[in-house]
């Protein structure tokens, strides 16, 4: 039934209870398969009031921006010229800008764009992105459980994605990280083993 009663909460009702579960992952994979997306007629997809669609930086209005990839719009930030009032102004949003797609960068998400519907990227691009916030957000004392973050990785970037889980490590964190990337656990301070064959047998 699409409405429950005392013995049961209903299809309605069960959704609404997976909405409070949508943190986890595998969560938000079983709701995308029940979703669907129509393009808004009227910002025509941009998701943003026709204000917010008429205000331009550096020559390109927000949903053009939001069209680049992720490496594309790190450098449009990176050379944007302001007048020294309009600087002064968006100093500190420009700061974060410029840092939080560094960090995206950094792990390896240089070709996603920042349109991007979330349902829509593969487990290692979801954990990344998340990489990519705590690092932002410089929480510390916090235990990281990450299943082979590796995957998709082209080998040049495996470098830059060692490289922050030893910057997040190093800023008082823990990290277990579930992986068969070699480079991977050549830099780690604790190996555990686990084999040598599946399931019960091992792993």
């Amino acid at each position: 039934r699409l409405y429950g009663d005392e013995g049961w909460r209903g299809i309605k009702g069960f959704f609404k209870w997976l909405e409070t579960k949508k943190y986890k992952l595998h969560v938000r994979v079983f709701l995308a398969k029940y979703r669907g997306y129509t393009r808004c007629p009227e910002c025509d997809g941009a998701r943003l009031r026709q204000e917010a669609r008429d205000v331009k930086i550096g020559g390109k209005s927000l949903p053009e921006i939001v069209e680049m990839s992720i490496s594309d719009a790190a450098a449009f930030f990176e050379d944007l010229k302001l007048s020294e009032e309009r600087e002064k102004i968006a100093e500190k949003i420009l700061l974060e800008i410029r840092r939080r797609l560094k960090f995206l960068v950094d792990v390896g998400l240089d070709y996603l764009t920042l349109s991007r519907v979330a349902a829509t990227l593969s487990g290692g691009e979801a954990q990344r992105i998340q990489l990519a916030t705590n690092l932002g957000s410089l929480l510390v004392g916090t235990l990281y459980v990450l299943d082979e973050p590796s995957i998709g990785l082209h080998p040049r970037d495996n470098a830059r994605l060692i490289k922050i889980l030893e910057n997040l490590r190093d800023i008082g964190n823990t990290l277990l990280v579930v992986e068969h990337d070699e480079d991977t656990m050549r830099a780690a301070d604790h190996i555990l083993d686990i084999g040598l064959f599946a399931g019960e047998l091992g792993g």
